[in-house]
């Protein structure tokens, strides 16, 4: 299963396998611990994922997806 995450550091959405401890933001290099993180959407197959992040990223464009707390 795959997860859409948010970078702690730079913010930005990023993809993980959900059984992986960790994962470096290709963004930014922060490595992070992925049971901290709030999962933005969860997809099964890869194809699932593609679309995941491509919505997120289309939902916040429009400035629909970022909490500001």
């Amino acid at each position: 299963m795959y997860a859409a995450v948010r970078c702690p550091r730079c913010g930005r959405i990023i993809l993980t396998k959900v059984i992986h401890k960790t994962r470096s933001c290709p963004h930014c290099g922060y490595r992070a611990r992925i049971g901290e993180l709030r999962f933005l959407g969860r997809a099964e197959t890869p194809e699932q994922a593609v679309a995941l992040i491509r919505m997120l990223k289309e939902r916040e464009m429009r400035g629909e997806g970022r909490r500001t707390d």
